[in-house]
């Protein structure tokens, strides 16, 4: 029987991580849920233990570990935490993207909140296990958001002039760079992949309610999650695929929609020059180990 691969997912108690998380676990991973909040990361792993059991499935193992992205001591601390613990990192789902209204919203740290929760902390946590994931030739995959906006060097945070949407989409950008310089660093001892999950939405979520903005913002996505919004499995399902069953040499720097190869060139994964411009800020600013 082939060993058992440890993945830790990130942004498991939201649809598209959690449902990688069951996918994963229904194929025999063993499968870390990360989140903030400890009562919601129990009840996603209860969760994912439930639905692997309904199918019949071996019983999972289904670990949590508890993180705030937006707080590089926090991100310290649990990737020491996952270190201690797990002797090998076969994965790493990155399913994290706060859209946070209002801002700039700027932390005791002196980052902004939406750009540390969706950069800084993933692109630091990364960092902090690559040492571990070589051992492996782990996968790191990235679900990313498809838009594009330019990225202002002067104001990489977006906090001179803040706008909800621009900067999370500016956000999005950055975490495709990521991928794409992941990738060209590390190639031949880890692979790095983006996700397009498209609209992922667990319907069935009591909390979903909560989570929507307010306004016209919140009418939207509430009457487009009804009309055109997928299942969790439609992505945990080709996650799953590609953490356990691909070539991971072969997918390395590539974006995926759903199951499906992208073949057209991404404007930011394919400016090499931004995307090395942009890690050694991020090293600077996060004092993470550099490639």
């Amino acid at each position: 029987m082939a060993e058992r691969q440890t993945v830790l997912v990130a942004g498991a108690t939201g649809s598209i991580g959690g449902g990688a998380a069951v996918a994963l676990a229904k194929r025999g991973a063993q499968v870390v849920v990360l989140g903030r909040t400890p009562d919601r990361l129990r009840a996603r792993a209860t969760a994912v233990r439930a639905a692997v059991a309904g199918e019949g499935s071996e019983d999972p193992a289904v670990g949590t570990l508890a993180l705030d992205f937006s707080d590089m001591d926090s991100v310290r601390s649990a990737a020491a935490e996952a270190l201690d613990r797990y002797p090998a990192i076969d994965g790493l789902v990155l399913s994290v993207g706060a859209l946070i209204e209002g801002g700039p919203h700027i932390l005791p740290s002196g980052h902004e909140q939406m750009f540390a929760t969706n950069v800084l902390g993933p692109f630091l946590f990364t960092q902090l296990l690559m040492e571990r994931m070589q051992r492996t030739d782990a996968m790191v995959l990235h679900v990313i958001a498809p838009f594009y906006e330019s990225i202002d060097w002067d104001d990489l945070e977006s906090i001179q002039d803040f706008e909800t949407d621009p900067a999370y989409h500016r956000s999005k950008t950055m975490d495709r760079m990521i991928v794409a310089e992941l990738a060209r660093r590390y190639a031949g001892t880890i692979s790095s992949v983006a996700f397009n999950p498209s609209f992922i939405i667990d319907k069935d979520d009591p909390s979903l309610r909560d989570r929507w903005p307010g306004g016209f913002t919140g009418f939207y996505w509430r009457v487009l999650t009804k009309l055109v919004a997928k299942p969790p499995p439609v992505a945990g399902e080709p996650i799953a695929d590609l953490m356990l069953e691909s070539d991971r040499t072969a997918v390395n720097g590539a974006l995926f929609k759903l199951g499906k190869r992208v073949t057209k060139p991404d404007k930011a994964m394919s400016d090499v020059a931004a995307g090395q411009r942009l890690w050694d800020e991020l090293v600077r600013m996060t004092e993470a180990p550099p490639a």
